[in-house]
């Protein structure tokens, strides 16, 4: 029996032990290599909170240091005091003096935050009695919601983290500092304008029946509250 002659190399396949010739291929081609993994989103510090160290007074906008950071209050936030001095964890806000729920916000004029994935809200706190510090943030759409996260040692002062992601969320009702709804609201943290925190107990401070100002309080006796020294963002900037 005569064989033709095959001018190409053949691709051999060997099954069950027979010897099979194939027809002729045309190269393959490598594959596509796979895309590679999306990096993580790294969350990155979009600001501190810089306080004036000054003199012992209300929470307000002069109070802010950092030039581009806008102060929000909620509740009873007029009531925020800031003290001041020279010891540690100096200066501070105190919560105590507030006669409902209170808390701030801050808000950056160039930018809105994108606080999905890894970002976080980190602060030093030190609390008393049942007091805890909450996150809040308003959304572009203007609803300010509040987390179900709180924390705070009635020891010492320490720093916590609280992730975004995992938080649930209610809404705030801005002047009064109540939740309103029982529902669980899934909010798009691509786009959010402002980030602070909240109290929900009224603190235990007394005033004066003077009523004298801020700076010229005396001490305020023991009792719930909260103070926080420190207070950082994490998380993607946004442009407006």
């Amino acid at each position: 029996m005569r064989t033709s002659p095959i001018a190409t190399l053949l691709a051999l396949a060997v099954s069950v032990g027979t010897v099979a010739a194939r027809a002729p291929q045309q190269p393959v081609a490598p594959a596509p290599a796979a895309p590679a993994a999306a990096a993580p989103r790294a969350p990155l510090l979009l600001f501190r909170m810089a306080l004036a160290n000054n003199m012992r007074q209300a929470l307000t906008q002069a109070s802010i240091a950092s030039p581009d950071v806008e102060l929000q209050l909620y509740g009873d936030g007029r009531n925020i005091v800031v003290a001041t001095g020279a010891g540690a964890n100096l200066p501070r806000l105190f919560f105590g003096l507030c006669k409902g729920p209170c808390g701030f916000a801050l808000r950056d004029r160039n930018n809105y935050f994108d606080l999905r994935g890894r970002a976080s809200i980190r602060f030093t706190t030190i609390v008393s009695g049942f007091h805890r510090v909450r996150p809040i943030v308003k959304l572009a759409d203007g609803a300010l919601l509040i987390g179900d996260q709180a924390e705070g040692s009635t020891a010492d002062y320490h720093q916590y983290d609280i992730s975004f992601a995992d938080c649930r969320w209610l809404t705030l009702d801005p002047t009064r500092g109540v939740t309103l709804g029982g529902t669980w609201v899934t909010p798009d943290l691509s786009r959010v304008d402002e980030v602070g925190l909240f109290d929900v107990i009224p603190g235990s401070g007394a005033w004066s029946d003077e009523r004298l100002p801020v700076e010229r309080q005396p001490p305020p006796p023991a009792g719930g509250w909260i103070a926080v020294s420190a207070f950082e963002l994490w998380g993607l900037g946004v442009r407006r």
